[in-house]
C-alpha cells in the first residue's frame, strides 16, 4: 500500500513540476495583440499592434483600412513615454485595397507607449502598453515547493523499494506537505505584468466643444479638462479598442457617423467629418480615464447648405415581443446576409440607440461575440455568423432611432430602424 502511495504521488509532483496545469493555468495573463480603431486620413483604420515577445526587440505594427480606402501613405511611429526611444515606418495605402499593410518597428522597453500617426495633414497620438510576463514571488515559490515536492517523492519511492522502509515514511510526508504548500502558493494571483501602470483613482471631466470649417470639411474638437484642477486631461485608456468613440448623429436621425476621434495633444481630442447632409447634429462622446469608468459627453452644432430629403427610409427595428414596452427588455435579430461577418472594435455587430429629441444616447454589443470575450480575432478574420442577435431595454416611451453596424469584406455598413416604444 505505501508503495503504491509513493507512485501516485510521485507521479503527480514530477508532472506538476515539469510544467503541469497549475503552473501554466496561473500565468501572468498578457494580451496577445492590441488593437485600436482610428479615424484618420477620411479613411476608419484598426491598428493591430501585435504583441512584443522580448524588449529590445521588433515591434510589428499592422494597418488595417476599411472600405473606402484611399491612396495616401500612413506614416507610424512607436515613441516610449519614459524615455527618448523611437521607432518609425510607413505604410502605403493601395487605393481601394482593403487588406493588411504591416509596418516593421523595434521597441527598446517595457511600459507606457505612443502610437503616433500621419496621414496628410492630420495627426493622432495613441497611448498603448508594452507588456511582457512577469513571474510572482508565489509563483517561484511554488516552483521550488513543487521541485522539493518531487525530489523528496521520488527518494521516498526509491527507499521503499531499494532500501530501508523507515525511511520512506517521512520522506513520503514532507513530499506530501510540500505539495500541500505548492497547492496553496497555486492559487495566489499572478503578479502585474511587466509594464503595468499603478492604479490610482481620477474625477469626472469638464469638455468643451467646437466645431470649425476646415475646407470643404467640419473640424470637431472636443477640450477635456480635469475637473478638479482645470489642467488638461491626459490619461485616456483605451476600452473597446479604441480611445474615444464618436456618434455623430442629426437631429432628424437621417444619417449617422460612427467615429473615432485623433488625440492631437493634451487633452485634445479631434475629428474631421466629412460629407455630412445639410443640417443640425449632436455628437456624442465615449471616453474612460483611467480607473475612472466610462464618460460620455457631447454637443452640438449645424452643417450649413440647403436641406436634403434623400436619406434613406429607416425600417421598423424587428423585437421579440414585437410591442416594444418601456422598461421591459427585448431581444433584438436580424439576418445580415449571406456570408460571415468580421469583428469589427471587438465585436460581430453594434447597435447604437437614440431618442428622437437627442436626450438619450445608448448601445448594445452582439451576444456571440460578447460571450467569446478575449477570443475574438482582428478585423480580417470572418469570425461570426451573419444572424446578430442583441438584448436592449428602452428607459422610457417615444421613437427611437437605431442604427445597425457590422462589417463584412473589411466594410463598415450602416442600416437604420426606428422603434416605436409604449409606455
Amino acid at each position: 500500500m505505501l508503495l503504491r502511495l509513493l507512485l501516485a504521488a510521485s507521479f503527480v509532483a514530477v508532472t506538476v513540476a515539469a510544467g503541469g496545469a497549475p503552473a501554466v493555468a496561473h500565468a501572468p495573463a498578457v494580451a496577445a495583440d492590441t488593437l485600436l480603431a482610428q479615424t484618420i486620413g477620411g479613411m476608419e483604420l484598426t491598428l493591430a499592434i501585435r504583441r512584443a515577445t522580448e524588449v529590445p526587440g521588433p515591434l510589428r505594427v499592422d494597418v488595417i483600412p476599411h472600405v473606402p480606402v484611399r491612396a495616401l501613405p500612413i506614416e507610424v511611429t512607436v515613441r516610449s513615454a519614459t524615455s527618448t526611444a523611437v521607432a518609425t515606418g510607413s505604410a502605403r495605402l493601395e487605393r481601394d485595397a482593403a487588406r493588411t499593410y504591416p509596418v516593421a518597428l523595434t521597441v527598446g522597453e517595457s511600459g507606457p507607449h505612443w502610437l503616433e500617426l500621419r496621414a496628410g495633414d492630420e495627426f493622432s497620438q495613441l497611448p498603448f502598453q508594452v507588456l511582457l510576463p512577469r513571474a510572482s514571488a508565489a509563483q517561484l515559490w511554488t516552483s521550488g515547493a513543487l521541485a522539493a515536492a518531487a525530489l523528496l517523492l521520488i527518494g521516498a519511492l526509491a527507499a521503499a523499494g531499494l532500501g530501508p522502509r523507515r525511511i520512506a515514511l517521512p520522506l513520503g510526508g514532507a513530499g506530501g506537505m510540500a505539495l500541500v504548500v505548492a497547492a496553496t502558493l497555486a492559487v495566489a494571483p499572478p503578479a502585474d505584468p511587466a509594464g503595468a501602470a499603478e492604479p490610482a483613482g481620477r474625477p469626472y471631466v469638464q469638455a468643451r466643444f467646437t466645431a470649425v470649417p476646415a475646407g470643404a470639411d467640419l473640424l470637431l474638437r472636443f477640450t477635456l479638462l480635469d475637473s478638479s484642477t482645470g489642467r488638461p486631461v491626459d490619461d485616456l485608456v483605451p476600452h473597446h479598442q479604441a480611445l474615444a468613440h464618436a456618434v455623430v448623429s442629426s437631429v432628424d436621425g437621417a444619417s449617422l457617423h460612427h467615429l473615432h476621434p485623433r488625440r492631437t495633444a493634451a487633452g485634445q481630442l479631434e475629428m474631421r467629418l466629412r460629407g455630412a447632409r445639410p443640417g443640425p447634429y449632436r455628437v456624442d462622446v465615449e471616453f474612460e480615464r483611467e480607473d475612472s469608468g466610462g464618460q460620455l459627453v457631447s454637443g452640438r452644432f449645424e452643417v450649413a447648405g440647403a436641406a436634403r430629403t434623400e436619406a434613406e427610409t429607416p425600417a421598423t427595428l424587428p423585437t421579440t415581443p414585437g410591442r416594444v414596452v418601456a422598461g421591459r427588455p427585448v431581444q433584438i435579430e436580424i439576418d445580415t446576409g449571406p456570408g460571415r461577418v468580421q469583428p469589427w472594435l471587438g465585436m460581430a455587430g453594434h447597435l447604437i440607440v437614440r431618442t428622437e429629441r437627442g436626450d438619450f444616447l445608448g448601445h448594445a454589443h452582439e451576444q456571440a461575440s460578447m460571450a467569446a470575450g478575449g477570443a475574438v480575432p482582428d478585423d480580417t478574420v470572418a469570425a461570426f455568423e451573419p444572424r446578430l442577435r442583441f438584448a436592449f431595454t428602452f428607459p422610457e416611451p417615444g421613437r427611437y432611432f437605431v442604427w445597425l453596424q457590422y462589417a463584412r469584406d473589411l466594410r463598415i455598413v450602416t442600416v437604420p430602424y426606428v422603434v416605436e416604444v409604449a409606455p
